[in-house]
């Protein structure tokens, strides 16, 4: 303020840059240069640590920021661990059965971090996977005049109480001759038996089986829904090649 006020008897007051000097270049009579300049450094110590001062404020004001939306982050990731997950899926690509992550990511398969939970079956799988699951979707009961479709290639072993395969209606000694797409010129050793059934339990879809029981030689048509169970696998039922 003394630098902005004027001087005794209205002289000029000293100014924050004004020269201190007069045209012939001696101290100008009517100030205290030594207090001008006194007061001027000041100034300049004061604007420095204002600066210095108001960069900490912007500083902080970030970190508080970053704090909050950490907190915040914290908050949501705490409430969506909390929340009910939906069931197990099965996961075609990787064979497995697979839960959802608290973020909707696939938890326990490698890459299930980059990948969605709820968009597993829209993933695109290879050419054979998709085959299969295009032949249980569209799979309808042989006519009784196609061969190959009434020539068994598997039996039942066994049947566990209150199974898929019980609940089907299969029993021990039943000859498979059509398991969905699967028949006698491609089983390939029962393996195709083994992709073709959780393929089916991960789109919760049936799966029609032909089966010879007892002395008819006619095929009997059951529908087979493979689904965990209280037992092991997904049939409960043991399946054996059979040779004529």
């Amino acid at each position: 303020e003394e630098l902005q006020s004027p001087g005794e008897n209205g002289a000029d007051p000293m100014g924050i840059d004004t020269p201190l000097v007069d045209r012939e270049g001696y101290p100008r009579g009517d100030v205290d240069v030594y207090r001008a300049r006194t007061l001027r450094g000041r100034l300049a110590v004061i604007k420095n640590d204002h600066k210095d001062l108001m960069n900490k404020i912007q500083q902080g004001l970030v970190k508080l920021n970053a704090f909050q939306k950490t907190n915040n982050d914290e908050e949501k990731e705490r409430q969506a661990r909390l929340k009910p997950k939906p069931k197990p899926k099965f996961d075609p690509k990787t064979g497995k059965w697979v839960v959802m992550n608290w973020n909707g990511t696939v938890a326990g398969v490698k890459g299930g971090d980059k990948r969605s939970f709820r968009d597993l079956q829209k993933e695109t799988i290879n050419d054979k996977v998709d085959a299969v699951s295009d032949a249980v979707r569209k799979q309808k009961v042989s006519s009784p005049d196609d061969t190959v479709h009434k020539i068994p290639f598997a039996r039942i072993n066994s049947v566990a109480p209150e199974s898929p395969a019980s609940d089907a209606g299969l029993k021990e000694g039943d000859l498979i001759c059509r398991f969905g797409s699967v028949h006698a010129e491609n089983h390939q050793n029962l393996k195709e038996i083994g992709t073709l059934v959780p393929m089916a339990a991960g789109n919760h879809e049936r799966i029609v089986v032909a089966v010879i029981r007892g002395d008819n030689p006619n095929p009997l048509t059951l529908q087979l829904r493979p689904r965990p169970w209280q037992g092991r696998g997904l049939l409960g039922c043991h399946i054996v090649p059979h040779n004529i």
